[in-house]
């Protein structure tokens, strides 16, 4: 396989793979966000050093 090919194949691939996430339920996609925010605060929370302009986070507690 060369690499215009690979791309190609990548490029077909990944229209593929968002296609199907965007047939997702609402549901489904709420709790990949509530799971972006748990590991955010997690990253947050362990480096101390880094800049954080708004000291008001929180991780969305919902039962779905």
């Amino acid at each position: 396989m060369n690499s215009a090919e690979y791309i190609s194949h990548l490029a077909e691939t990944k229209v593929i793979y968002h296609t199907q996430k965007a047939k997702a339920s609402f549901e489904e996609k709420l709790k990949v966000i509530i799971e972006l925010q748990k590991l955010d605060m997690e990253m947050i929370k362990r480096n101390k050093t880094r800049k954080n302009s708004n000291k008001f986070r929180y991780v969305w507690n919902l039962d779905i």
